[in-house]
């Protein structure tokens, strides 16, 4: 009975030890002062097929906010970077960005657009959504990034994912297609950066989603081959079993 408890109590520890694989995260903007949201004069767009966001025009200023503090668990937050610029008279471009996560599952819904009955202006406008993940990984993990293409005609929405201090993993430059990468990674920080650009007003969404929403998810999955830090579970219980066998036969032994 003595070793039936020692060995449950053992093996309750290590279910502790192993779920301390773990990831953190925020959502960051990526434009000064930490704006989700970015103004500007004017658009050229790559040439056809190329990769690459364009020129830019002259930036209008940056604006918008991001909801403080992680981002939210289970239930979709549709506004958490969210923002508004005003061009000139009754023209306003906007972005947003809504997120949730599930245990290592974050789903991103990126948005940039511009207000019904936009007027020609001088120049193309460009209204940019550009914000980030950043996950604090603990734990090796595989992922799995899906990115959908723009549901807004001549949209781009580009991304990257890289290791802090480290290399790019993944990335679409092209910003048009529906997009899916995956790889392995170990302890560290992460951060998946985006850029949604519009440039066209007068061009709506489908049914349904006239503002663009295009879905922006990664996944995460412990990897089998977790170590050092995080053993893998079967290794551990077998390894503990085994050492507290012997332990307890050298007791019984003196005893």
């Amino acid at each position: 009975m003595r070793l039936f408890v020692v060995c449950f109590l053992t093996l309750f520890g290590l279910s502790h030890v192993v779920s301390g694989a773990t990831i953190s995260v925020t959502l960051n903007g990526n434009r000064a002062g930490g704006s989700p949201g970015e103004a500007f004069t004017g658009y050229e767009p790559p040439a056809a097929g190329q990769p690459g966001t364009g020129s830019y025009g002259s930036s209008l200023g940056t604006f918008g906010t991001v909801t403080a503090g992680n981002v939210p668990v289970g239930g979709f937050q549709a506004d958490y970077a969210v923002g508004d610029f005003n061009y000139d008279f009754l023209n306003r471009g906007f972005v947003s960005t809504g997120v949730t996560w599930t245990g290592s599952q974050f789903y991103t819904t990126t948005q940039a657009w511009y207000n019904q009955g936009f007027t020609a202006i001088s120049s193309t406008p460009l209204a940019l959504n550009s914000a980030y993940w950043e996950f604090t990984v603990d734990g090796i993990y595989d992922y799995r990034i899906e990115g959908q293409r723009p549901q807004i005609a001549n949209n781009i929405r580009t991304y990257r994912f890289e290791k802090v201090g480290g290399n790019v993993l993944s990335r679409d430059d092209l910003g048009k297609n529906d997009t899916v990468f995956t790889g392995t990674i170990n302890s560290g920080i992460y951060r998946l950066y985006y850029d949604h650009l519009n440039f066209t007003p007068d061009i709506n969404g489908p049914t349904g989603n006239l503002i663009g929403g295009t879905n922006l998810d990664v996944f995460f999955t412990i990897n089998s081959g977790n170590n050092g830090a995080i053993p893998e579970p079967g290794s551990l219980a077998v390894f503990g079993l085994l050492s507290l066998g012997g332990a307890l036969a050298k007791w019984r032994r003196k005893s």
